[in-house]
């Protein structure tokens, strides 16, 4: 199939992807990523940790074993090529797009400081309330309601991954929503 302007576009145009990682080295692949200017991303939170003798504040990946990437199909080869990258994170065959709403999404919460943990043991939502958040920074978000413990959880899902995220959040900024 001959190049056209059109094909040209759509594979220079950015998309966000999802990379699985070796374990324990999110970090250090995002920063050799960014070192190639590739734009790299991984959700960090701040965790207070106590060893026998002290405390400390550390970062931690909030979703394990993924790093984030916007490229073009151009940069596909060279991103792989990174000591620490075990392949993209694939849908139906094919490498999985995320949408950079949900790119946005995931900062915002990250950098708002909301209380905010991984939850891998869920790969789909379970049956509950979806909701809308009414006021506030994150406001418009929608997501699925879980009880655990008497308090009320946020789930946001990337939907492009599978994965969940789990905010918490007072119950009275949460308008349910009709499925």
């Amino acid at each position: 199939m001959p190049k056209t302007i059109e094909n040209t576009i759509n594979n220079s145009s950015k998309n966000w992807h999802a990379l699985y990682v070796s374990s324990r080295t999110e970090k250090k692949v995002m920063q050799t990523l960014l070192s190639k200017n590739i734009e790299a991303y991984v959700p960090l939170v701040k965790t207070m940790r106590q060893w026998s003798d002290r405390k400390k504040m550390v970062e931690f990946p909030l979703i394990n074993g993924y790093v984030f990437v916007n490229i073009s199909a151009f940069e596909i080869d060279r991103t792989l090529q990174t000591k620490g990258i075990v392949n993209f994170v694939r849908q139906s065959g094919k490498i999985a797009v995320i949408r950079e709403v949900e790119i946005n999404r995931l900062k915002q919460l990250v950098d708002l400081g909301y209380q905010i943990e991984s939850d891998a043991s869920i790969s789909e939502l379970e049956i509950g309330n979806k909701v809308k958040i009414t006021s506030g920074p994150l406001k418009n978000i929608e997501g699925f309601i879980i009880n655990k413990l008497n308090d009320k959880y946020l789930f946001v899902q990337l939907e492009s991954i599978g994965k969940s995220i789990k905010v918490k959040l007072p119950e009275d900024l949460l308008l349910p929503i009709e499925s």
